[in-house]
């Protein structure tokens, strides 16, 4: 018999089988076939672990199953905090006689019906529709006793216009008058952002008592894994000891690096149950190595040992294993940092202790928090903002910041480039890759937003939500976490504060107050989002002197790179560093106040080039520039040639 009677057929095939038997559904399905298509979850149950903290929320469940009108509740929650195992609990109680059972609900079974059940074998038209009715004449019928739940039930008005979508509208709308009859009852499962596609569908919506799963708590969470330990322990034949203050220190593990849109306590019972296995395959590999090696006595030993314990380091490494693949949080040197920032950048002391402050007391990572470090760094153009976020991404990560340049994010649909087309536009089925799709694979990255102020409003409001919730979400409803990772904005807004912080014609400029500095950035940016930064620094203006400091450090840089390519070249024309006299004509010729150090590669690029043209050419001084000088008779001559 099997599935049969839904799939194609003639009559004739049909009738040979025997036809239906008397009181089956009229759609030519018997219970039977109906069954193969569901899940008798009060079997599948009836030994499982009792739900806990959700007294309340089952007994409003049972209050609405036995409901005369419309006795189908819906229940909505956040993604792992345990919506199927309360439909999991009801069955069990029902499969146990439990006192709590109101009568009406008395010998029912709850069946779970899969979507894809209902499609596979509907290739011809009306197969689906007959499928649908043959669950519903026997979810309907008192003699059966059945509760039907319906797990991602927002699937089945999902607002889509593929075909499978399409497909799976048809059964919501056959579902309608059968709902409103109030004839069977039935539980579905959405998560709260999913319930979207749920609500647009207000006419199937309004049949459900809608429920809300809220998230358990750190400690309701520990008491969870206290309960379900002797079945893992079980699981594993019991080669894994679990203290209680590990199963603590798992769910604070759990809490601070799962992804964004990961619950409790469904993250932390994941979590314990991957962490056990890994150490169930590293008791193996370590028994595997010391026969390798020869050492039986160690293998034995490792054989012998009845339990293995699993700690807490164990568990946070698995968890970020599980959250990053083989990404980790960066452990970096913050003095080697400095020491870098310092090298590469001049005239801005101040500042560069004021980051490596920061990122010291980060380091220390004693406030976890679900949203991002967020620094805004201000200043003219050219005086090393995005250099020191590069070099901070360089030494954190090893890898080069994500770069958004904002002056392409300059209108309002520039959104979409970031998020992906909404459906139904132009592009929402493409598979290209967005800017910060690469989080999912490494959380822990470092992020410019370059010239934030040139970005439009909306842009800068999705930010906003990503500064301030952790994540944000794409146009396809997945969510970009942004939790781990170091943002920095860097703008020109303010220049004009930042320049005036001058002590009279002296070089060195007073650091302006963080007040003062916040107050000229509102006139640019919203109040709100200036009060996302955890770090908003001003950069001091490049004057001269320091204009010179930095492109003697530049060519100092340039000329260690052509040694290693040119050395012989590199040895015959080019000083150890820049002579004074040359290194003030240059510098005085290229300086302009409101480019700040972006000159410096270029000029240093036509002195070297001058330099070894001039070598090459075997002229006894070096030509000069259009902006520089001869170079001067004296110890700086001679060692230049």
């Amino acid at each position: 018999m099997g599935l049969s009677n839904f799939t194609s057929g003639s009559d004739d095939d049909k009738n040979s089988a025997g036809g239906p038997p008397t009181g089956a559904p009229p759609s030519g399905g018997t219970d039977d076939d109906v069954k193969e298509l569901l899940v008798d979850y009060n079997e599948k149950f009836k030994n499982a672990e009792a739900t806990m903290f959700r007294e309340a929320l089952i007994e409003q469940g049972l209050s609405v199953l036995i409901s005369k009108n419309k006795p189908n509740m819906l229940l909505k929650g956040s993604a792992g905090v345990g919506k199927t195992k309360i439909v999991e609990d009801i069955a069990r109680r029902i499969a146990l006689g439990d006192t709590l059972i109101p009568d009406q609900l008395k010998d029912h079974t709850v069946y779970e019906l899969p979507i894809t059940n209902i499609i596979i074998g509907s290739g011809v038209v009306g197969q689906l529709e007959e499928k649908v009715q043959a669950i519903i004449d026997f979810a309907s019928d008192p003699k059966n006793k059945v509760i039907l739940f319906m797990d991602e039930i927002h699937q089945i008005t999902g607002g889509s216009t593929s075909h499978t979508d399409s497909t799976l509208r048809k059964v919501s709308q056959v579902l309608k008058p059968a709902l409103a009859r109030g004839g069977m009852r039935v539980i579905g499962a959405t998560t709260s952002t999913e319930s979207r596609a749920f609500d647009d569908d207000p006419a199937f919506a309004r049949r459900f008592t809608q429920l809300v799963v809220d998230e358990l708590t750190v400690e309701q969470t520990e008491d969870v894994l206290r309960t379900v330990r002797p079945g893992l322990v079980a699981h594993y034949r019991h080669q894994i000891q679990v203290a209680d203050d590990v199963l603590a220190e798992t769910v604070t593990i759990a809490e601070k690096n799962s992804r964004a849109g990961q619950h409790r306590p469904d993250n932390a019972i994941t979590l314990l149950d991957r962490s056990m296995a890994d150490r169930v395959l590293e008791q193996k590999k370590l028994i595997i190595q010391a026969e390798n090696a020869g050492d039986t006595a160690l293998a034995q030993t490792l054989r012998a040992m009845p339990q293995v314990p699993l700690t807490a380091t164990r568990v946070l490494d698995v968890a970020k294993r599980l959250m990053t693949g083989n990404a980790q949080r960066p452990d970096f040197d913050v003095a080697k940092l400095r020491t870098t920032l310092t090298q590469q950048l001049q005239g801005q002391d101040d500042v560069l202790d004021e980051l490596t402050d920061r990122l010291a007391r980060e380091e220390l990572d004693l406030f976890p928090s679900r949203t991002p470090t967020t620094w805004m760094f201000a200043g003219a153009s050219g005086v090393g903002k995005t250099e020191t976020a590069k070099i901070i991404a360089q030494q954190m990560t090893g890898t080069e910041p994500i770069i958004l340049n904002m002056t392409e994010y300059h209108t309002q649909g520039s959104t979409s480039k970031i998020t992906g087309a909404p459906p139904g536009y132009i592009g929402s089925d493409s598979n290209q890759e967005l800017p910060f799709d690469t989080l999912e694979s490494n959380p822990y990255r470092v992020i410019l937003l370059d010239e934030f102020e040139k970005a439009d409003t909306a842009v800068q409001r999705l930010f906003l939500s990503a500064f301030d919730e952790g994540y944000i979400r794409n146009a396809h409803g997945k969510r970009l976490d942004f939790s781990k990772a170091l943002v920095i904005c860097t703008t020109n807004a303010a220049r004009e504060t930042l320049e005036g912080s001058r002590i009279g014609f002296m070089p060195n400029r007073e650091s302006i107050p963080t007040k003062s500095l916040i107050k000229a950035l509102t006139r640019v940016f919203d109040a709100e989002l200036l009060g996302r930064f955890s770090l908003i620094v001003g950069f001091n203006p490049i004057d001269e002197d320091t204009y010179r400091q930095i492109m003697a450090a530049n060519y100092v840089r340039q000329r260690k790179r052509i040694t290693e390519t040119k050395p012989r070249l590199a040895a015959q024309a080019l000083p150890q560093s820049m002579p004074e006299k040359e290194l003030r004509a240059v510098a005085e010729n290229s300086y302009v106040d409101s480019q700040g150090a972006r000159p410096v590669d270029k000029a240093v690029r036509t002195w070297i080039e001058d330099r070894l043209l001039a070598a090459r050419a075997g002229t006894a001084t070096a030509v000069t520039t259009s902006t520089a000088v001869t170079s001067p008779e004296g110890p700086e001559a001679s060692t230049a040639d």
